[in-house]
C-alpha cells in the first residue's frame, strides 16, 4: 500500500465515537431556534428530544447478537422520522410519570409545566437532531419502518469537527460567564452560515465530480464511488484540481451469480452488512462458501461503521444457505 493512500485513509468519515460529543451541537442548535421563537422556557424539553436519540448507541448490546433487530443501532431505527417522533413521546410520557411519582411521595414541586407545547418541544428536539444527522454521511434511515434505505445529501462527513470545536467553546465560555445565554442568537447564525458553506461546496462537487461522491473531513477531499460492468471503483478526488489518488477496484461478483444473491438477499445478516455499507461486493471460496462483503471497510479506508463489515455464508445440506461469521476476513478477491 503506496504511502499517498494511507495519507488519504487518514481524511476520511469519522466513526462514532464523536456522537456523544456531537450531542452538545443538536442541543445548542435547538436552544437556538426556542430561543429565536422566544420560547425560553421550553429549552430543557427541547434539549432533552434533541439528545436523548444517541442512547440508541447502547441498543447495540440488544441488537448484537439477534441479527433480525439489525436495524436497532446506532444511527438506524431511532434515527428515522417515526422512530423519533415515537421516542420522543415515550421519552416525555416516562419523565412526566418520574416527576409526578416524585412530587407526590416526597411532597417537593419542581419547577416543571407539563403542557402540549413542552411535549411539542420534545418532538421538534427529535426532528431538529434528524435534520442534522440527515445532512451527515453515511445518513440515516427517514422512513423506516417502510424503507430501510438511508438518506443523505452528504453536506457533512459525519459529526462535524468544526461544529463540535464552536459547539465546546460556546459551552465553555457561558459557563465561565463570559458571554449570555442570548448568545444562542449568534451561535445559530454561525451554524447556518457554516452550512451554507458547506453547500455550495457539495453543489461544486456535484458538479465537477463524476460518480457518487461523498465528503470526507477535508472539504476539498471527496471520495468517489463508482460500479462499471462487474467492478466497484473507489478513489479520492480533490476538489480544486481534480486530481484523483488512490485508484481501486474490486469485483462485484466472483464465482456467485445474480441468482445466487437473489437466494441469500433477504438473509438478516447479509441485509445488516448491506445497511451499513456503501456498496458490497460478493466472491465464492474454493470450499463453496460466499463471503458478502464491503471492502471498502475491511481494508480500512473507510472506518465507519466499524462493525458488521462482512459475512460467510455457507449452503447446508437441505440447499439452504446461512450465515457462519460474521468477523473480518483476510482473504479478499485482488484489487487493482
Amino acid at each position: 500500500m503506496s504511502e499517498s493512500w494511507i495519507d488519504q485513509t487518514m481524511i476520511n468519515i469519522p466513526g462514532y465515537n464523536l456522537s456523544f460529543v456531537d450531542s452538545i451541537t443538536h442541543a445548542l442548535l435547538v436552544a437556538s431556534l426556542l430561543d429565536i421563537l422566544g420560547v425560553t422556557v421550553l429549552i430543557p424539553f427541547g434539549i432533552l428530544g434533541a439528545v436523548i436519540l444517541d442512547l440508541d448507541i447502547l441498543l447495540y448490546l440488544f441488537s448484537s447478537k439477534r441479527p433480525h433487530w439489525y436495524m436497532f443501532i446506532h444511527g438506524g431505527a431511532a434515527h428515522s422520522l417515526t422512530g423519533a417522533a415515537g421516542i420522543a413521546i415515550i421519552t416525555y410520557a416516562i419523565l412526566y410519570f418520574l416527576i409526578r411519582t416524585t412530587e407526590y411521595f416526597s411532597h417537593i414541586t419542581f419547577p416543571v409545566t407539563f403542557t402540549l407545547l413542552a411535549l411539542i418541544a420534545v418532538i421538534a428536539g427529535t426532528m431538529t437532531h434528524v435534520g442534522l444527522d440527515f445532512l451527515a454521511s453515511p445518513g440515516i434511515p427517514l422512513f423506516w419502518p417502510w424503507k430501510e434505505t438511508r438518506y443523505t445529501p452528504g453536506i457533512f462527513a459525519g459529526p462535524s469537527p468544526i461544529m463540535i470545536f464552536i459547539s465546546l467553546g460556546f459551552i465553555i465560555l457561558y459557563i465561565a460567564g463570559l458571554i449570555p445565554v442570548s448568545y444562542l442568537k449568534l451561535y445559530g447564525s454561525l451554524f447556518l452560515a457554516y452550512l451554507a458553506i458547506c453547500v455550495i461546496i457539495r453543489i461544486a462537487t456535484t458538479v465537477k465530480i463524476k460518480g457518487t461522491t461523498y465528503p470526507t473531513i477535508n472539504p476539498l477531499k471527496w471520495l468517489v464511488i463508482e460500479k462499471e460492468n462487474n467492478c466497484w471503483a473507489l478513489k479520492f478526488v480533490d476538489l480544486l484540481t481534480g486530481l484523483d489518488t488512490g485508484n481501486r477496484t474490486w469485483p462485484a461478483l466472483q464465482g456467485v451469480t445474480e441468482e445466487d444473491i437473489g437466494r441469500i438477499s433477504d438473509i438478516p445478516e447479509v441485509r445488516r452488512v448491506r445497511y451499513h455499507s456503501a456498496f458490497t461486493i460478493a466472491h465464492r471460496r474454493d470450499n463453496g462458501d460466499i463471503v458478502i462483503e464491503d471492502p471498502s471497510r475491511v481494508e480500512g479506508i473507510v472506518r465507519y461503521p466499524p462493525y458488521y463489515m462482512s459475512i460467510v455464508l455457507r449452503q447446508t445440506d437441505h440447499g439452504k444457505w446461512e450465515a457462519v461469521t460474521e468477523q473480518p476476513i483476510i482473504e479478499t478477491p485482488s484489487g487493482s
